[in-house]
């Protein structure tokens, strides 16, 4: 009787040991799954941000060229302006003083090489001038009167112009009032002339573009962006140069330059 609790408590030791190594190879191969599982989780962590970097790269950097050009032009077309002044005491002898001094200058037009191109004649632009006391405080009584007038000569000949500009002071030895200004030339192809330049700085950048490219094992990809820069027209020879950009008009022949700005990507 007192020998069956006995083998019952050696049976329940003996099932207690048994499940004791069970347990443990269990928890060994969990532990040894999720080794292996983190392992290859890292590596394929690894292999996409090795990817990831190496587009991130691709996509990096992009080439920033300048391009430049320029041509030298010669004007075609000028404009020049005097202004002839008469002044006197009464208006009529004002009015006759200034109808010979503009015609003394009409007539030398006629006798020049600029006489079939156009010649405008503006109106007469009449001042009163007031005489003051002893104080300098102006009167209400009319002391003179100065009348104005302006030719302007518009021409193809530009040299012409720029003779007839210092010729006409000559008329001053006659008495005759006169002021000439500084005059204007112009290129009448100039948009032609931008385009062109436009087209050749475009070229000129794309150059730089594959020189800078051509030590990689990559070339020039797509046009990512492209920017005009200010035209610098400036006398032949000058360096000037304006953020806004420079327009001579002053200079019979002058340099006209272009620049543009582009981006490119990196050929994949």
């Amino acid at each position: 009787m007192s020998s069956r609790p006995s083998e019952a408590s050696s049976s329940s030791s003996s099932s207690t040991l048994s499940s004791a190594p069970s347990a443990q190879l269990g928890l060994g191969w969990g532990m040894f799954m999720l080794g292996g599982s983190l392992a290859v989780g890292l590596v394929l962590a690894s292999q996409s941000l090795g990817s990831s970097i190496a587009r991130m790269n691709d996509r990096a950097a992009p080439i920033d060229v300048r391009g430049v050009a320029s041509r030298n032009v010669v004007s075609d077309r000028a404009s020049w302006t005097a202004t002839v002044t008469a002044r006197a005491k009464t208006l009529p002898e004002a009015f006759e003083l200034q109808h010979r001094s503009t015609a003394a200058l009409t007539d030398m037009l006629a006798a020049s090489p600029l006489s079939k191109d156009t010649i405008l004649v503006s109106e007469i632009d009449t001042t009163r001038i007031f005489s003051r006391n002893s104080k300098g405080i102006e009167s209400n009584t009319i002391e003179s009167y100065v009348l104005e007038q302006r030719v302007r000569v518009l021409s193809e000949n530009v040299d012409g112009i720029a003779a007839m500009s210092r010729r006409c002071t000559d008329l001053i030895k006659d008495g005759i009032e006169i002021e000439s200004s500084a005059p204007l030339f112009w290129v009448s192809s100039l948009e032609q002339t931008k385009l062109d330049l436009l087209r050749e700085a475009t070229e000129n950048a794309a150059e730089r573009a594959r020189l800078l490219a051509a030590g990689s094992s990559k070339g020039v990809g797509n046009l990512l962006d492209a920017s005009q820069g200010v035209f610098q027209i400036v006398p032949e020879g000058s360096t000037d140069v304006s953020d806004s950009g420079y327009s001579d008009t002053r200079a019979i022949r002058k340099t006209v330059r272009a620049t543009v700005s582009l981006r490119y990507a990196i050929a994949q």
